[in-house]
């Protein structure tokens, strides 16, 4: 019996261009620490990325949260402590407030068609729903891509974060983890998502909706966001059946 859905939210429930997102982050972030540890930005991105880049080594062994984690290797590579209170209030400032303006024309994020519709279909089917977005991102960043796709105030029971998640997609263990704290089981969840390589785990018994470019045999369904929404009943069923 399905349960619940969890979206991803990246280009399936917000379309953006996160390549630009990203590096407009990455590129504010190491100026903002550049300056504070009077440090050259220049010198400083290479080892910052590289220590972004870290939380997806699928070798990970430890059990730090992706934050933890993150922290522990730019103090690593770039000799900076994210942990004292001048610098993570600077960071946390840049992210509640300042990253909200960066929306430009080339990171372009607005809510994706369909979006609004698959979520209140499934509200109103008595599912759960919860939004399982890559945990490659603090709170406070992913709060601001939600309401870029006006998706805010919707009731996901778990929103995945840096701080809250251990592992990054396409990793079972951050899958199991997050189905864990929503007290479900793999085939109680249909996955929507638009990331073949992200949000397709069919492994741990997840199915999955395609909702990105082209067709994947492993997802249960293909098709558009707005297709999704439209098509919910007969998903519904085909997961059931």
């Amino acid at each position: 019996m399905l349960k619940a859905i969890a979206f991803d939210m990246d280009d399936t429930l917000l379309s953006i261009n996160l390549s630009a997102f990203c590096y407009v982050f990455l590129k504010d972030e190491v100026g903002l620490l550049a300056s504070v540890a009077r440090r050259g930005a220049l010198g400083l991105f290479a080892p910052f990325s590289a220590a972004y880049l870290a939380m997806f080594d699928a070798q990970r062994t430890d059990d730090l949260t992706n934050r933890e984690h993150f922290c522990a290797e730019v103090e690593r590579r770039c000799g900076i402590p994210l942990a004292d209170p001048v610098i993570a209030d600077v960071l946390t400032c840049y992210e509640e407030t300042v990253l909200s303006t960066r929306n430009d024309r080339m990171v372009n994020a607005h809510p994706r068609p369909g979006a609004h519709e698959a979520i209140e279909g499934a509200l109103d089917r008595g599912l759960r729903i919860a939004l399982l977005t890559n945990p490659s991102f603090s709170e406070a960043c992913i709060r601001t891509r939600m309401r870029w796709g006006r998706i805010d105030d919707a009731p996901f029971e778990l929103v995945t974060t840096m701080e809250n998640s251990t592992r990054c997609k396409p990793d079972a263990r951050y899958y199991l983890e997050s189905l864990e704290a929503l007290g479900l089981a793999p085939e109680e969840v249909l996955m929507v998502g638009n990331d073949p390589k992200r949000d397709l785990v069919p492994e741990i018994g997840l199915k999955t909706a395609y909702v990105g470019a082209g067709v994947q045999d492993r997802a249960l369904w293909n098709g558009s966001m707005q297709e999704f929404a439209e098509s919910l009943d007969e998903i519904i069923e085909r997961v059931e059946s």
